[in-house]
């Protein structure tokens, strides 16, 4: 099985490297994980998120490539 990683970005910061992973059997399996991991993310923030923020998701394989992002940007207006 495919080995995922759960990076969290800040605008241009990695701000949490998963330096772990979880083999998971293919991409829809990582996007299911992403999706549930990124909502817990932004509960986390408990308002921290500010206006002109940008807030990102990233899963990387083994390899390093990017094969899911999940974006957030925070806007006034």
């Amino acid at each position: 099985m495919p080995k995922f990683y759960f990076n969290i970005c800040s605008g241009d910061r990695l701000n949490d490297r998963d330096e772990l992973g979880q083999e998971l059997p293919d991409r829809r399996a990582a996007w299911e994980v992403a999706t549930r991991y990124a909502g817990d993310c932004l509960r986390d923030l408990d308002g921290d998120l500010q206006p002109d923020d940008d807030w990102r998701l990233e899963v990387q394989t083994e390899d390093g490539a990017r094969v899911l992002q999940i974006s957030i940007r925070a806007s006034l207006g």
